[in-house]
């Protein structure tokens, strides 16, 4: 706790050049969320920990700022203590975007954040050592959190107060299991500080009729891969390659619609099948690798940034994993008119079966 308030005052010290950024620092208390049965052992009384955050403006366009209410971004710090031998702490670093449900300039705001990063859990499962964990097969994690705010700016000077609610989950994405994931429900309460009395300006648009209908249907390309391990314990890693062809039409300033198929291929499917067969009695096909499936989906537009979000179907699944519905969520970025990148997570009925990382093309 020492060095994370120390880490705040470094960075008051370090900011002033940054005219327009807010430091926030929020204490939180909670509970863990056991979704599963297996969580039981692990899960041990109430979490608590140390949220800190800074937030600069997200662009100067002003555009932009008057259509999604001038959005913040920036770094997060959380340290929570899980309050169980079992599972211990975590440690964790977030890329974050906050959005201002009222007017931004008004001293009391409510304010969305939601964020992604890595965090470090210093407990994860042994099979000899900590076997009860089964919901973290490995100390780095990748983690999300969504956060509401109501909070009072320049109470006193430039101090101000906060408070609200927040949901923190972490996962390995099934790089290792056991994979259940760590979901903590917390109240929170701080103070914040910020580094300018300015108001962020807006622009004045005109009334004339956004021209979104007239935008054409974009095709793209994604190759995305990564590594992954089965639902079964100490199965291997192995890789996955997804090949996926969709179209995109934006209909307003914040959404694009996004509709296509796509061709997987995935090395854990193999063995899962032999481990399947054999226990369960069942005549999966040892030799099979391949499925396709066909996706809807949106995109949530941030400037040159998207956060993706998208529901698909296994209309071939030979070796049934899980579900036949799959889900993604994650991020794209467009680095140019046609290149662009992305960060996924896809997930069987929200049970995680890989972190997937994509290269794109539009044409």
């Amino acid at each position: 706790m020492k060095k994370s308030i120390a880490f705040l005052f470094f960075f008051v010290l370090c900011s002033n050049s940054y005219s327009q950024a807010t430091i926030q620092l929020d204490g939180f208390y909670g509970q863990l969320i056991e979704h599963d049965k297996k969580l039981a052992k692990a899960i041990d009384g109430n979490a608590s920990g140390i949220f800190i955050s800074w937030s600069t403006p997200t662009t100067k366009n002003p555009d932009f700022n008057t259509h999604y209410n001038a959005p913040e971004k920036g770094w997060s710090l959380l340290y929570e203590n899980l309050n169980s031998e079992v599972l211990g702490h975590a440690y964790t670093l977030f890329r974050h975007y906050s959005f201002f449900l009222n007017n931004k300039n008004n001293p009391n705001s409510i304010k969305l954040s939601t964020g992604f990063g890595l965090a470090y859990l210093s407990h994860p499962y042994h099979e000899e050592s900590n076997p009860f964990n089964q919901a973290i097969g490995s100390s780095l994690l990748f983690t999300g959190f969504l956060k509401l705010d109501f909070k009072r700016a320049q109470i006193i000077g430039n101090w101000g107060l906060q408070a609200g609610l927040g949901l923190y989950h972490y996962s390995n994405a099934a790089i290792n299991n056991p994979n259940l994931g760590l979901n903590t429900i917390a109240a929170h309460a701080g103070i914040n500080y910020q580094l300018t009395t300015e108001t962020i300006p807006t622009a004045i648009l005109s009334r004339k009729k956004n021209s979104f209908e007239k935008l054409p249907i974009y095709y793209n390309v994604v190759i995305r891969g990564g590594i992954n391990e089965s639902k079964i314990i100490d199965s291997g890693r192995y890789s996955f390659y997804t090949l996926t062809a969709y179209g995109s039409k934006k209909i307003n300033w914040y959404s694009t619609l996004t509709f296509g198929t796509e061709v997987f291929y995935a090395n854990f499917l193999p063995r899962y099948a032999q481990f399947i067969n054999s226990t369960e009695n069942k005549n999966l096909p040892t030799n099979n690798k391949l499925r396709v499936g066909i996706l809807i989906g949106h995109e949530l537009q941030l400037d040159s940034f998207s956060f993706i979000t998208q529901v698909g179907y296994y209309a071939y699944n030979p070796v049934n994993y899980i579900s036949n519905i799959y889900e993604r969520i994650g991020f794209k970025h467009q680095l140019n008119t046609h290149i662009f990148t992305e960060v996924t997570i896809r997930v069987n009925l929200f049970r995680a079966e890989n972190l997937e990382f994509g290269l794109g093309y539009r044409f």
